[in-house]
Order: structure tokens, then C-alpha cells, then sequence
């Protein structure tokens, strides 16, 4: 299954994700220290980071940019979320590969996660 790095403020949000998506057989970790986000994802590599927008301190979209730019953060497959439909508008231009509205339903968020994933393993070249 799917590993998972989710980061947002809300620890409340962080642990319900963490339960439901470990029953539903995903290998869940969370952080709400954006700032140490690097650290996490060279520990942890996990095959997808799920990231709010709206972090406390910092905009989640210029993470993700960021990420982008590094050589060793690159290849990550990257989905946003947000409560604000404006702030999800433009998601590509910050190197995500997919997003999700809050609030969501939790099969949608799954399904989306699958999806995004999927898509993005088709899209890398092979490795030989």
C-alpha cells in the first residue's frame, strides 16, 4: 500500500487521518513541524506527501514549490488540500500532482490519494 506523509497544524485533523487511513491499509505519518519537512521526507520516504495549504507560518503551496526545486525532494509525488477553492485553483503552477477540497469525504480522499499516485507512477520515465 500506499506510504503516506501527511503535514497540516491540526493534530486533531493528523490523528482521525492517521486512524482511518492505517485501517484502510495505508502506512500513515504525520507532522505538523513544517519546518522540518525535509528531515521527514528523507527519513521517512514516503511514496506521497499530503500537505494543507495553510500552514501556521508558512503557505504550503511555496513548500511544495520548493520541494520541486530540490534534487533530492523532486521526484515526490505531492497532493494539497484546503478549505479554500481559490487556494487550490492553481495547484500545478507549485509542482503539486493533485489536490482535494476540505472538507472531504474520506472515500473521495482515498480514491483521490490512489488516483493522484497511479498517475503520477504512469507519468515517471522507467528506470533502467
Amino acid at each position: 500500500m500506499i506510504k503516506l506523509l501527511i503535514v497540516d497544524d491540526s493534530t486533531d485533523l493528523l490523528s482521525a487521518l492517521k486512524m482511518f487511513l492505517e485501517k484502510k491499509g495505508f502506512t500513515v505519518n504525520t507532522t505538523s513541524d513544517h519546518r522540518r519537512l525535509k528531515d521527514h521526507i528523507r527519513q521517512l520516504n514516503p511514496d506521497l506527501l499530503l500537505m494543507d495549504i495553510f500552514l501556521s507560518g508558512q503557505d504550503g503551496r511555496v513548500l511544495c514549490r520548493k520541494l520541486r526545486e530540490d534534487k533530492n525532494t523532486q521526484p515526490l509525488c505531492i497532493m494539497l488540500f484546503s478549505a479554500s477553492p481559490e487556494a487550490l485553483k492553481n495547484y500545478k503552477n507549485y509542482g503539486a500532482d493533485g489536490c482535494i477540497q476540505k472538507p472531504f469525504n474520506l472515500k473521495d480522499l482515498i480514491d483521490q490519494i490512489e488516483f493522484v499516485h497511479h498517475n503520477y507512477l504512469s507519468s515517471r520515465p522507467e528506470e533502467n
